[in-house]
């Protein structure tokens, strides 16, 4: 199908088209030629971003062609991601057949490079279904054997009977592969080969149905007929053997053979290092590489369900690194690995470190599967352990609620995969106080043990539901003797180092806040600051503290709260979004920030407290209204994102009312200010002049994005987008709508001067003009602020005595 592809219309358009000198296509093609493949398909995604899909299909295809004279067949992992992205594109355009074929191609090398049900082809079945469901709708035509092709070969059938089995569609899945397997059985000329991936598809079917026996059996028989096809062959490891093998111990840990299985997913392993080991030395692909980390991965489920945690680690933690130096961050495989690494931190007790890998796994699978996927469901679930392990179950609540709501729906009744969410929520029923509850749901988790399993399998599952069952038993009896319990949540114990301070912020405004936090959260682990409280301010609030909640927990701050702030009459958007597939589904509860900042500071030792301002000061002001004993008392010292200036004949610091956060409430600024002076607390104000005067390269956000953190892609891709959107404005006359509210000295020349760019004819403006750009960074100048030692060597501050008080403007 590639070599019809490159010839249809649409993608001939982008060779052959006849352009004059000096035109934009001949400047388009020959950046084309400048740009290596990853550069395209960045290129192209960025034009899906800006809703451009003519263009992204134009760099997709010609880094499609760049790969195919690249690559020594035309089968590569790298085809299949292009393949992929162009049916998407396709799809885009409304172009759903052209969408299909693109799909069907990815799905082959996918099947062929990855092995039946891998998660890449399950998402690339996922959106052919997609497009076919679309299909049905508009025309009634589209039946999904559609997507066998026009062969209508078995082995086409066998991939989408695959997938709809990785995607939970079981009953479909059961038809299409017998269908495959009697088209196969009918056929004298059907090959071994073909005939293994049909066994083994469906002995995968057999083990998510719970039928563990039938499973076996064909899991059996796929490796008598590799031994037999592989007898005569010279090569040392054949891939066909090395599968089979995987696949029997894969349902032996399914049906609670754990010893058995970790021995031959052992075997497996090592046979695979070894051919690891001959394809690097003969410099073959990565293909090996990544079956390696999934034989990490399976190995790691089978030593984590025997409770070995140290070698699960191990496990995961290799098949992480695998797929971080092959895969993107954002990958379905990546998060399996985010995922199980999560899961097993947890159970080493290690929760505060497994938060921010857990909800990497739920947004890249929310993303990548949808929110009704199993996969996703178990990404809940894990999540869920971490809230519970730091002491926060009630957030852990509403997420383990949910990961049942989707088993429910997808599992057959009385499933063996609910059992590890039941015995979850049990855990959170009895920390809230809920005891009925727990031992209801307790005693659920063990009948469908016994249901699923045979004595001897899967006991430490089976002891488990026990013992938890004796314990909350144990704790009923207490209450009716003693009466309820004040808490049972185990708080995790709060090590208080460093200054310790407040923080308030407007996060999502753009992506300076978010990189103040970031900041924030390495001086924390340094010991340098100790923040107590993140206060949330300007509409939408709640949307605000969502993505403060969950950056927070991401950056290994959960033990911060967060406050819901003022609103102000302030214009406010959110333009960077993150872990959406996690807010969406957790209802956080938040404390007012005048009750919340009251607590912290009763319990503050006297002058201890720095608040740092980077939005408006209505919550301070307030603050100073409502408990001002409090205030003058336990706060050191208030630093302000804004700018100021003395007034010699006030002798005092007045606001600069021009400065963005100073302005949002003219009243509250004024109010604030005068408040410190009066009450002799030192203020340190930082003017955005400071930022001007050390402005970093844009190249920091792609060393930020090096870390592989969901955030640090987020707060490029905000940054990108708000940097063209801007240099879209400045291009307008200063009369037209569409510049907003941006003053008229916002123009080309001023943009250019001020982000330090340079441009010529050849510029490409939606691209190059940000890699070229400057960075200011105000609020993470202001959390340097916080720290005396930093000030006095970094910076040169205005210093003002007001009535023996020290008040510092940068």
């Amino acid at each position: 199908m590639m070599s019809d592809l490159r010839s249809s219309d649409r993608m001939n358009g982008v060779a052959t088209e006849t352009v004059k000198p000096g035109s934009f296509f001949t400047s388009f093609l020959r950046q084309f030629r400048k740009q290596s493949i990853p550069e395209l398909i960045e290129s192209g995604d960025k034009a899906v971003i800006d809703g451009n899909n003519e263009d992204a299909l134009r760099h997709y295809c010609n880094a499609l062609e760049k790969e195919q004279h690249a690559a020594s067949d035309d089968s590569s992992l790298q085809a299949a991601l292009i393949l992929r992205k162009i049916g998407l594109a396709l799809s885009r355009t409304g172009d759903s057949f052209a969408a299909m074929s693109s799909f069907e191609d990815a799905l082959q090398i996918q099947q062929e490079k990855l092995g039946p049900g891998s998660e890449d082809a399950a998402e690339t079945t996922a959106e052919m279904l997609n497009i076919l469901d679309g299909i049905r709708v508009q025309s009634g035509v589209g039946e999904r054997q559609f997507v066998k092709g026009d062969n209508g070969s078995a082995i086409t059938s066998l991939d989408v009977g695959t997938n709809l089995l990785e995607w939970g569609e079981y009953k479909e899945a059961e038809v299409v592969l017998k269908n495959c397997l009697k088209s196969m059985n009918d056929n004298d000329d059907s090959k071994n080969d073909e005939r293994i991936k049909v066994l083994g598809a469906m002995a995968e079917l057999d083990r998510a149905q719970g039928k563990y026996d039938e499973a076996k059996e064909r899991y059996l028989e796929v490796l008598k007929t590799a031994k037999k096809m592989n007898a005569n062959s010279d090569e040392e490891v054949d891939i066909s053997i090395i599968n089979s093998i995987a696949g029997y111990a894969e349902i032996l840990r399914k049906a609670g053979d754990l010893w058995q299985a970790e021995a031959l997913h052992r075997k497996v392993r090592n046979m695979l290092m070894a051919s690891k080991f001959t394809q690097e030395t003969e410099g073959s692909g990565n293909d090996t590489v990544l079956q390696l980390a999934i034989s990490h991965t399976q190995l790691g489920c089978t030593v984590f369900a025997l409770k070995k945690y140290d070698d699960a680690w191990q496990e995961h933690k290799s098949a992480l690194d695998i797929r971080l130096r092959v895969l993107e961050v954002t990958d379905s495989l990546v998060s399996e690995s985010f995922n199980y690494c999560a899961e097993t931190l947890t159970s080493m007790g290690r929760e505060a470190e497994a938060l921010p890998l857990s909800l990497q796994a739920v947004e890249i699978r929310a993303r990548e599967f949808g929110t009704s996927h199993p996969a996703y469901a178990h990404a809940l679930c894990v999540l869920s352990k971490c809230y519970h392990g730091v002491g926060r179950s009630q957030d852990a609540m509403p997420l383990i609620e949910k990961c049942l709501e989707i088993c429910e729906s997808v599992f057959t009744e009385n499933h063996a995969n609910i059992i590890p969410n039941l015995i979850v929520q049990g855990d959170i029923f009895q920390a809230v106080g809920e005891l009925e509850k727990s031992l209801t749901t307790f005693q659920r988790a063990l009948s469908i043990h016994k249901t699923n399993f045979k004595p001897g399998q899967k006991e430490f599952q089976l002891e488990e539901c026990e013992q938890k069952m004796k314990d909350v038993m144990t704790a009923l009896k207490d209450e009716m003797a003693f009466g309820p319990s004040e808490s049972m949540l185990n708080e995790e114990d709060n090590i208080c180092a460093g200054t310790p301070m407040i923080v308030i912020t407007d996060i999502g405004r753009d992506i300076d806040d978010a990189l103040a936090i970031v900041m924030l959260s390495s001086l924390k682990k340094m010991f340098i600051l100790n923040p107590l409280a993140c206060i949330v301010t300007l509409a939408p609030e709640e949307d605000r503290a969502c993505l403060a909640r969950t950056v927070l927990d991401s950056l290994g701050m959960h033990d911060v709260p967060v406050g819901l702030g003022t609103d102000v009459a302030c214009p406010g958007e959110i333009s960077l979004r993150c872990f959406n597939g996690v807010a969406h589904q957790n209802p956080f509860h938040f404390e007012r920030a005048s009750s919340l900042m009251s607590r912290i500071l009763t319990e503050a030792e006297p002058k201890s407290v720095k608040i740092l301002c980077l939005a408006n000061l209505k919550d301070i002001s307030e603050l100073i209204v409502k408990q001002e004993v409090l205030f003058r008392t336990k706060v050191k010292e208030v630093i302000i994102m804004g700018g100021a200036e003395y007034s010699e004949a006030r002798q005092q610091l007045i606001p600069d009312e021009t400065a963005f956060n100073n302005n949002c409430d003219l009243y509250s600024t004024r109010h604030v200010y005068a408040e410190c002076q009066q009450n002799h607390i030192p203020t340190t104000t930082i003017s955005r002049y400071a930022a001007y005067g050390c402005p970093l390269s844009i190249s920091f956000l792609d060393g930020l994005q090096n870390t592989n953190h969901l955030l640090a892609g987020e707060i490029r891709n905000a940054n990108f987008k708000s940097m063209q959107q801007l240099w879209k404005k400045v291009n307008l006359p200063s009369w037209m709508p569409g510049r907003g509210k941006l003053p008229a000295r916002c123009n080309r020349e001023w943009f250019l001067d001020f982000f330090k760019v340079k441009v010529d004819d050849t510029t490409d403006a939606l691209r190059e003009i940000w890699h070229g750009s400057a960075l200011y960074l105000y609020d993470s100048l202001a959390t340097l602020s916080c720290v005396d030692a930093y000030v006095d060597f970094h910076f040169t501050p205005k210093c003002y005595m007001i009535e023996n008080c020290l008040h510092r403007v940068i």
